[in-house]
């Protein structure tokens, strides 16, 4: 597949014109991100809130501590209740609340309440966006369309936040300006998103679950970005698929947070999907990313804006990298993917240990460019590997009647492991100092370790058929045996041979829908 045809797929272009939009809600995430890399190394907002090593981290990874609320309470609830478009539309707003409170000229108590706002809505955006992308993405290409999503949007917020940060350090007068300013320019990121999702139409997933008595409405919007029509035989080949696993689920299955507790195999997938979210900051990157221009001034790269400059282009390069995990996730795998990325991350990150441990006082110039070189590979590589793997495997392994609350407490992974290597790190890397890295590199290694004996392989496997991949019914298959029954039953004891015929016909169509 070449490369138009990989980001354009000729049976799937509408769906990819239109899921390529949502880069602009996670590329509003990945500036409020990427922006506090920036604004913790200024020094007028050092001086301004007086920024010690333990107020860092707590202005860092606050925000983690109302995400953390919101994915365990109110991502999963709101976007069932209202659906995954005005979820997306209800939390960017509530985001850009939070970065004006931050902005205006406050204290230190009312910073963190801005930081505290802020990580409310940014909970819900990522829960929202990867679940309407999940489920809007034809199976062989879900996990292309979530993880270049997912991932480049948010690394497109990073470029844009690490140059406007840039940018902004020359101006020096008035004061606290800099620092405001940069924060101020993710707000027409997310105006501009908010408009533009008015244009999309609600996931035909959500619409069948939420509206079952309307059916028609929900295989219209799945035709349309399908590019078909109500007719075409792959749109009711998948819509039937929607249709069995409703209404199989509806009979044997509890909907909502007691559906997920209540059922121990159940429990075992929040288990996966906790632990796939939990990959994606296992490794440290988070501490590398949030305090990466302190981490390069710490390594002797402090002179002017250097420090600044070495992230900028760092970010370019991560931008571009994502492609990577584009062009292989579905031809390779999840698993894959991950076991190479947490192999070249812990290999990068060996060298960079070693590095640091034998020239602690940064004098040998040679090793200060080669331990950027190895902070380089492990952000690269984390942009192709477990940064866009762990939310498509997370949104993709859970049923259509517990999707949106199971991806929300799995994201409590993400956001515990976050929290847990991120807030402490500016005190222990300034306590243990250059040997603060093999830290980083033995997390790689549990992590890759893990990944081989824990990890399933979920690619190809449309979202209906998860079920059997973790020793379950295939509930498409259970739908249609029942839907069968009942209409044997209404045969009767047919004697010329109906009933099994009608057996026959739905065997060859199981079999074509393998």
């Amino acid at each position: 597949m070449g490369f138009l045809q990989r980001f354009l797929p000729p049976d799937d272009r509408h769906a990819a014109l239109m899921l390529y939009g949502m880069v602009f809600a996670t590329c509003f995430n990945g500036y409020d991100a990427g922006i506090m890399s920036v604004i913790l190394a200024d020094k007028q907002f050092q001086d301004y809130y007086s920024v010690d090593a333990n107020r860092s981290g707590i202005i860092a990874t606050i925000p983690w501590a109302t995400t953390g609320f919101a994915q365990l309470f109110v991502a999963g609830t709101l976007a069932n209740m209202l659906g995954r478009l005005w979820a997306l539309r209800i939390s960017i707003a509530v985001m850009i609340i939070g970065v004006i409170v931050q902005i205006v000229p406050n204290t230190f108590g009312v910073l963190i309440l801005g930081r505290l706002i802020t990580g409310l809505g940014f909970g819900c955006v990522y829960v929202a966006t990867n679940l309407y992308v999940a489920e809007c993405a034809p199976t062989k290409l879900r996990g292309s369309f979530v993880g270049t999503v997912s991932q480049f949007g948010y690394q497109l917020g990073t470029l844009i936040a690490f140059w406007a940060g840039y940018g902004m350090s020359f101006h020096k007068s008035p004061n606290n300006i800099a620092w405001r300013v940069s924060n101020a320019i993710q707000i027409p990121i997310g105006v501009f998103f908010i408009i533009l999702s008015f244009w999309y139409p609600e996931s035909p997933r959500w619409l069948l679950e939420r509206y079952p008595d309307d059916p028609t409405t929900a295989l219209n919007i799945l035709a349309k970005i399908r590019s078909g029509t109500p007719d075409s035989p792959h749109v009711q080949l998948e819509f039937r698929e929607l249709v069995m696993s409703r209404e199989y689920r509806q009979r044997h299955s509890t909907p909502g947070y007691w559906g997920l507790l209540k059922d121990p195999a159940m429990r075992k997938r929040l288990l996966y999907g906790f632990y796939a979210a939990a990959l994606q900051q296992m490794g440290g990157i988070a501490a590398v990313t949030m305090y990466a221009v302190l981490i390069y001034q710490s390594l002797g790269w402090d002179s002017g804006s250097q420090a600044l400059a070495i992230n900028g282009i760092q970010s370019v390069l991560q931008l571009f990298i994502v492609l990577v995990n584009t062009f292989t996730v579905d031809r390779f795998g999840r698993k894959t993917l991950l076991l190479v990325g947490f192999s070249i991350q812990a290999g990068a990150l060996l060298i960079l240990s070693s590095l640091t441990t034998s020239f602690p006082d940064n004098q040998n110039k040679a090793a200060a460019v080669a331990e950027v070189a190895m902070l380089f590979i492990v952000g690269l590589t984390y942009c192709w590997s477990n940064g866009p793997i762990a939310p498509i495997v997370a949104s993709e392994i859970f049923p259509q009647h517990v999707r949106d609350k199971a991806f929300g407490l799995s994201m409590l992974g993400q956001t515990s492991f976050l929290l847990a290597i991120t807030q402490p790190w500016p005190g222990f890397n300034e306590d243990v100092g250059a040997k603060s890295y093999w830290l980083l590199f033995s997390l790689n290694v549990v992590a890759l370790i893990s990944v081989y004996v824990i990890l399933p392989e979920t690619k190809n496997i449309s979202l209906e058929r998860m079920d059997k991949l973790f020793g379950q019914v295939d509930v498409v298959e259970a739908g249609e045996e029942e839907a069968l029954d009942r209409k044997v039953a209404a045969l009767g004891e047919d004697k010329d041979g109906t009933a099994l015929e009608l057996r026959e016909h739905a065997s060859q169509g199981q079999q074509q829908t393998t």
